[in-house]
Formats: structure tokens, sequence, C-alpha cells
């Protein structure tokens, strides 16, 4: 076990780091878990209290913590009976009302039934106060075939690969919140009753909840298009409870990028909208014009408008990404492009954190485009301004040996969370400010430590990642050096001011402090303050939380 005097200096020094920047931070009580127990969620706020919730086969673990000094007021196991092989912990639903609503399913194979359930959980005693409240039931959905390592959780929580010696469907169901964090949008798609794309028209299921969740309303939707010619793209949900899908539709069902004739897009994007008193869509149509969407977002503004944000490329193949394109759907059901519609990645910020080489092919090349872009936040601002946080993620494959002969093949994967690229669009729709936040990150099991948690108020946007030290004070004309998962790291912080200014701090080195962090995985739970953990050793954590001023 840690000594204690080890841990008060941490948060001391953390302390005194954030007494010059904008965060304090603050250790708990150390708990220990069993092995192979899944970390499910943190929640709670400052006057009820902190929760832990964690799982392991068939146990529940329910952990209290005080606020004001994170000290363990009570810890709980409870035995999941009803639960089946195909349990799964899907999220905790938390409206900022004090209640909190763990979200869990199951599937009966011999009956053919998909359930959902929600148990409430009460954080002031750190107990469950209503238990498998049925909110959804259905025929088989369709979903994820992946690798698991604990019953009931997936290893590698919030990584884009799974690996593991059993495996279930996961991914089945899709949660989205309103701007005002009222309503709840569970969606989820059944499986084909036909198994060629061309014959098959998806069932989606779209219901809404209320913050108390009582469902407001709920069905399922025939689509227009066969799967040949329709992808479902994201979902989202209105202040009023009316349910949104983006869709990918493309001209014919051989589903080419390009028409090769006009040398554009071959297909175009709609928004359906679905609602309480309607069987059938209200559909309204987005042309791309020359350019090909890659990443899309829709999410509903202050003034309950919908905001489409996508990322575009000028080339229909390969995973480039020139810039931004958003569009706007008003409450008359009118789709409009946002302003100036395209938004471009100037190439001389594209240049900086790169190598002299990488320099001079991005200046020879005319059509250089940012590459492996993945949109990781959106937020519409109160004034009307909005701010895109995109991250360059890739998955590498690794193969050695022929497998022929006896010389055994043998594959890895390793996964590498790369440069942020922040951009800004003012309300009046002027591109105010692109920036690159340089960061290399790589690791063999999924996201672990990587990836970085964003913190925005009135005075900028604040990026906590772990980094390289030598990354600290970098030149804009130096690539960064990596960090690798899980050894050790640096907890760095980026912030992007409104006006576009960049600097970068260092808050601790976990190294010094023996621990192990996950910034990506640190939950809100009040206007400042954010929960996580630190793992000390194998099955042995504390709390963690970060307080910005």
């Amino acid at each position: 076990m840690k000594p204690l005097f080890l841990l008060c200096a941490l948060a001391l020094t953390a302390t005194g780091f954030g007494q010059k920047t904008k965060f304090t931070f603050k250790l708990g009580t150390e708990y220990e878990l069993p092995r192979r127990t899944a970390d499910l969620a943190f929640f709670g706020n400052e006057k009820d209290g902190i929760v832990n919730l964690s799982l392991k086969k068939e146990e529940l673990n329910i952990i209290r913590f005080n606020t004001s000094n994170l000290n363990k007021t009570s810890e709980k196991v409870i035995e999941l009976k009803e639960a089946t092989r195909n349990f799964l912990s899907e999220m905790v639903a938390d409206f900022n009302t004090g209640d909190y609503y763990w979200i869990h399913s199951d599937w009966d194979k011999d009956g053919g039934t998909e359930m959902l359930y929600y148990d409430k959980i009460d954080v002031t005693t750190g107990k469950i106060t209503e238990a498998n409240h049925k909110i959804l039931q259905t025929t088989k959905i369709g979903g994820r075939y992946a690798g698991f390592a604990v019953f009931g959780s997936p290893m590698a929580p919030g990584a884009d690969g799974y690996f593991g010696t059993g495996y279930k469907t996961t991914e089945k169901y899709q949660y989205d919140y309103d701007a005002e964090n009222k309503k709840l949008l569970i969606t989820y798609r059944l499986v084909p009753e036909k198994k060629r794309d061309k014959e098959n028209f998806d069932v989606i299921g779209f219901h809404v909840f209320d913050e108390k969740m009582n469902k407001l309303w709920g069905g399922e939707f025939r689509m227009p298009y066969n799967e040949a010619i329709m992808d479902n793209s994201n979902f989202s949900v209105d202040s009023k409870g009316n349910a949104y899908m983006l869709a990918k539709v493309y001209d014919s069902e051989s589903r080419r990028e390009r028409d090769k004739s006009t040398d554009k897009p071959a297909y175009h994007f709609e928004v359906m909208k679905f609602t309480k008193d309607s069987k059938t869509p209200i559909i309204a149509k987005l042309s791309v014009g020359d350019f090909y969407i890659h990443e899309t977002t829709i999410t509903e503004n202050t003034l309950h408008d919908m905001i489409i944000a996508c990322t575009y490329s000028k080339k229909s193949k390969g995973t480039g990404t020139d810039g931004i394109f958003l569009a706007t759907l008003d409450q008359a059901g009118k789709l409009i492009q946002f302003k100036n519609g395209y938004y471009e990645f100037p190439k001389e910020e594209l240049q900086k954190f790169e190598s002299a080489r990488a320099r001079r092919r991005i200046d020879r090349k005319d059509d250089y485009e940012a590459p492996n872009l993945k949109v990781r936040d959106v937020q519409v601002e109160a004034d009307g301004s909005i701010f895109l946080a995109c991250e360059e993620y890739r998955v590498v494959e690794h193969t050695s040996g022929s497998g022929m002969n006896g010389n055994r093949m043998s594959t890895y994967y390793t996964y590498h969370y790369e440069d942020i690229i922040g951009s800004r669009i003012d309300p009046a729709g002027k591109f105010q400010w692109v920036r690159k936040i340089p960061k290399m990150q790589r690791g063999r099991s999924g996201r672990g430590t990587m990836g970085f948690k964003l913190v925005s108020d009135a005075s900028g946007y604040y990026f906590l990642y772990l980094d390289n030290l030598k990354n600290l004070d970098i030149a804009e004309d130096e690539p960064p050096k990596t960090h690798v998962d899980g050894y050790g790291g640096q907890v760095m912080v980026s912030r992007l001011t409104m006006d576009g200014k960049l600097s970068k701090e260092l808050l601790f080195d976990t190294r010094e402090e023996d621990i192990m962090i996950f910034p990506a995985d640190f939950h809100k739970i009040s206007g400042n303050r954010f929960i996580g953990r630190a793992r000390l050793k194998r099955n042995l954590f504390q709390p963690l939380l970060i307080t910005t001023k």
C-alpha cells in the first residue's frame, strides 16, 4: 500500500501547480477492487456525494465518497440475481437534477427478446432505490460483436478496438441528450429481416425520456430507403422531445462515392425528424456540393435549431480532411448551409509541429489535407459561435512471419492518438481561427490512458492529456515526442483562449507520483468539477477530483 506521506505530497504538488494554472487536484481514500473488475462510472454532485460503480460477473460494487475530502463513506456489493450471460452495463443517465439512473440491458435468446432497464441510485446513501425498472422491450437488435474480458463490460472501454476471450453483441443502443440535458433519446437498429442490403429496409427504434426517465414517446420506424442506398450517420434530440437522424443517401445501389460523369459526390445527406404524433419522418435534404463528407454530427443550439457539423474532403478517396462544413436546420424545418458553409483549414497551421521533411511535403501539395481526423467534441456557445475539437486517430496493423514452412505469423495492432485540431467559427459565420495542439500518443490496448478531456468556460478551451515531458516547450518547427500508453507520462493542459492563443503547462508527473490516470474518462459532476480515478496498483485505486477556478 502506498505510504500516506506520498499521497499528501501528490495533493500538495497538484495544488501548487493548480495555483499557477486554472486547475486544482485532490486525491481521496484508497480503495481496492477484485481482479478483472470493470470500472463503469463515477457520478454525483457537490451536495450529495460521489459514487463509483464497478462490475465483476454478477456482482455490482457501489462505493460512495464524501465530496469535501474524498473519504470513502460506504461500500456495498449487490448480487445481480436476474442477470444472464448476455447482461451488459450501458451508461449512467445524469440530467443534472441529483437523480442518477444506471441503464443496463439483457437479451433473452430463448424468448427472442431484448430488454433495457434502469436502476435508480441514491448518491447520499450509496444505495439502489429502484431496481430493474424496464423501459424498453423489443425483438433482436443489431450491434457489434466484441470481445469481453469480464462479465458485462467490454475490454478497454472507450477504445476503438476490443479484445477478449468471451464474445457478446455490444453497442446495441445509442444515447443522446438535448442541449439542456433534460431529454434523453435512445435509439437502436433491429436485426435486418433480409440478408441482402438491396432488399432490406432498416427498422430503427426511437424512444425519448424526460429527466425522471419517464417515456415521453417511442416507436419503431421503417426507413424510406433500402440498406444499400442509405447509411445512418448520427442521432439527436431537441428540447421539445423531437428526434433527429442524419443519413447519407446514395444516388444508386452501387454505393459509389463519386459520380464519374459529373466528377461530384454520388450522394447527398438528409435530416429526418421523428415526432410523437407522426408515423413517418419529416425529411430535409442537404446538398454537399462538390466536396465529400467524412465525419458527421448533429446537435441542438441554444436557439433550438439543429446544427450539422461535418469534416469534408476535396477527394473521394483517402482519409484526409480539408476543413469543416456547417449547416442549420431551423425550427420551421428549413435546412440551410451555415453562413459560409465550408471552412477550409489553413495550410500554414497544419505545417506547425511537423518535421522539416513533412513541412516541405505539405508545402508542395496544393491539395494537402489533414490526415485521419475524428470529430471528438462539438460545442455550440450561448452567443451562437461553434467550436469543434478533432483528433488525429489511426490504427496500424503489424504482421510478422509468413505463416508458411513453419514460420509462424503474428499480428498485433497499435493505436495512435495524435494532434488535436481546434476550430472556432464566430456567430457571424467567420472562421475565427484554427489551432493545432501537438500530441503523439501510442499504445497497444485500445485507448487506455490516451486521448484527452476537454474543459471549457468563458475564458477558453482546456485540453487535459498525458504527454512526453520533452513536449512542454516544443517549438513550432519540430514534431512532438511520443508518449507510450501505460508508461507514466506528464499531465499537461493546453489552453486555447477565445482569441486563439495557445499555451501549455505541466500539472504533474504521474511517474514521479507512481500513479496512472485516464484523462478522457473523467466525468463532470458539477459546473467546474470532474471526477475520475487514479490507479496505484493492479487492483488499488483512488478517486481524483479536478476543480477549475
